[in-house]
């Protein structure tokens, strides 16, 4: 059994891209830029607000400043709708719950805002995770292992007994630059052939195959 598992956020617990699609469309509607589809959102994200913002700004519009204001906008509507259509993948909730009863510390690690992750990990999953880390002022973002290292720290967890578990390759590359083994969930933003480049240790297509691995290493 695996002591302790660290999990993405966006696109492994939570179906988020809606919520964060609406706000990036908003802003894009406000500043008279062309919006985006959902799809294409989905692409962006998983490397931290400012990143997404860059990418759906026109080029004219990425000077630091810019972005800097950019993203204020995108959080102001963010933090007032990212529960509106965000939703757990099936089976999640269960899954934890047993996790945690079965004894496996629990912590999520994402490149979204700390006070969102904060917010949005504390309404879904009251009373689930030991730990809970969003970006920091000061802390790179994934696939940078400074953040998952201060984890393991805080938790006075192992390498070897840690599973890192996300949806894209920068959670593949996140894991194995902290020395981590990978599971790739295939349920997310990125396709399973993505995982596979990446390196990922092993590959959960259901709730269930991911519950197994951990319980059973």
């Amino acid at each position: 059994m695996y002591r302790t598992v660290i999990f993405d956020l966006d696109g492994t617990l939570l179906n988020t891209i809606e919520d964060l699609a609406a706000a990036g469309n908003h802003v894009c509607r406000e500043n008279g830029w062309p919006e985006y589809s959902v799809a294409e959102f989905q692409q962006m994200v998983g490397h931290g607000i400012p990143n997404l913002v860059r990418q759906f700004s026109p080029e004219d519009c990425r000077s630091p400043l810019m972005v800097a204001n950019t993203v204020v906008q995108f959080s102001d509507y963010y933090g007032a709708h990212n529960m509106d259509k965000t939703a757990p993948y099936p089976g999640i909730p269960a899954m934890l719950a047993r996790l945690k009863a079965a004894g496996v510390h629990l912590a999520v690690y994402s490149n979204k805002a700390d006070e969102f992750s904060q917010t949005i990990i504390r309404h879904y999953f009251p009373d689930i995770f030991d730990l809970v880390r969003g970006k920091l002022p000061g802390v790179p973002v994934k696939p940078d292992p400074t953040g998952v290292r201060q984890v393991l720290e805080t938790l006075g967890a192992a390498a070897p007994d840690t599973l890192f578990v996300g949806d894209s390759d920068t959670d593949m590359d996140t894991a194995h630059n902290a020395g981590l083994a990978a599971c790739g969930v295939t349920w997310g933003f990125r396709d399973r052939q993505v995982l596979v480049d990446a390196g990922a240790e092993l590959l959960a297509d259901t709730v269930e195959q991911l519950e197994t691995y951990i319980l059973e290493h």
